[in-house]
């Protein structure tokens, strides 16, 4: 059975784009070579597919992402690439892209970004009557824009947001973005989510749905979702399609979950076979100093490690437990080894 957008969210993303229209101060009558706000739709609904994916048996990822995952994904160029989030088909064994009539067609990682989270798939048969989006700019979306997002997964969405704001944001699964964009109202399917600008531009990756998108200082809270600016995947495009991988992503990983708290930062969650574990870490301990530098935020603490690259030597971590503090050694291991390589990578 097909499935297709709804009715009110087709309304809604259809006054989205008469706004944006409205705009530009262009209109289809006075300038015939501009497409209607409903043929944009379509075309912008038709490069948008869902992704399924299933991780591979045994995946250190199934722990906290589950085997079985859905989400959306958007076709970027001529020969069928889709850009997707990367979390959806890491160390994926099989992996299909859904079009939005409904055809099944097995697709291939050729990419996984380490450093920015997004991913980047290959039909292994063309996506007949597609037309690639274009690639816009999230650094020229100013605050307060409205913006369109559509959804592949069912049920298939689309509606208007808007751009809250665009600052840092760090993960306490050892990630970090300079420049996120932060988007309201919520909406939940959110994963690979495409985010357009008045263009008609693809300028933002669904990543997470946040009980509050206002600055840490803001004194009111407004639940939203985070978007992965496109911006960062131009520079390293060429790399990714190479190599499989982002060559800024050849820095240690811990294999840890922590959070900020009271000026230091406190382990969450160690991973089995981490170099974390490895060294003793554990959750309850507090890190307070990386290679005797002090650390206070997550933002610090990450980039301090990932700042001493992949030489050999060992990471050393100031650890309070209790009243006691003591220096662990963490073997330096590279991320990208520490995940099964999805097939095409």
């Amino acid at each position: 059975m097909l499935y297709s957008i709804s009715t009110q969210a087709r309304q809604r993303a259809a006054a989205c784009l008469v706004l944006l229209c409205g705009l530009w101060g262009v209109t289809a009558s006075a300038q015939p070579s501009v497409p209607s706000s409903s043929a944009r739709l379509e075309a912008l609904q038709g490069a948008t597919v869902g992704i399924e994916a299933r991780a591979i048996d045994g995946a250190a990822s199934a722990r906290t992402l589950g085997r079985q995952r859905e989400g959306t994904g958007i076709v970027i160029a001529p020969q069928g690439l889709v850009l997707t989030i990367g979390y959806l088909v890491l160390e994926a064994e099989t992996v299909e892209v859904v079009t939005r009539d409904q055809k099944r067609i097995p697709a291939q990682v050729v990419a996984y970004d380490f450093v920015n989270g997004l991913g980047l798939l290959r039909p292994l048969f063309p996506l007949a009557g597609v037309t690639p989006v274009k690639l816009g700019s999230a650094a020229a979306v100013p605050k307060g824009s409205p913006l369109l997002f559509l959804t592949g997964a069912a049920p298939r969405q689309a509606g208007a947001v808007r751009l809250v704001d665009t600052r840092a944001f760090t993960g306490y699964w050892e990630y970090h973005l300079e420049a996120a964009l932060y988007t309201a109202p919520m909406f939940q399917n959110h994963s690979g989510a495409g985010l357009f600008n008045m263009a008609g531009e693809l300028v933002g990756v669904g990543n997470l749905a946040m009980r509050d998108v206002m600055p840490d200082d803001s004194p009111s809270q407004l639940p939203g979702n985070l978007f992965v600016p496109v911006d960062v995947l131009e520079p390293v495009l060429d790399e990714l399609l190479k190599t499989g991988l982002n060559p800024q992503g050849k820095r240690p990983w811990l294999g840890i979950n922590a959070i900020p708290q009271g000026g230091a930062i406190r382990i969450t969650r160690v991973n089995p076979n981490s170099p974390a574990e490895a060294a003793g870490l554990r959750p309850g301990h507090w890190v307070i100093a990386v290679d005797g530098e002090p650390v206070q935020s997550l933002e610090a603490f990450y980039k301090r490690v990932w700042s001493r690259g992949l030489a050999e030597g060992a990471i050393r971590l100031g650890v309070r437990e209790g009243n006691a503090v003591r220096v662990l050694e963490l073997p330096i291991r590279d991320r990208s080894g520490a995940v099964a390589r999805p097939k095409g990578i």
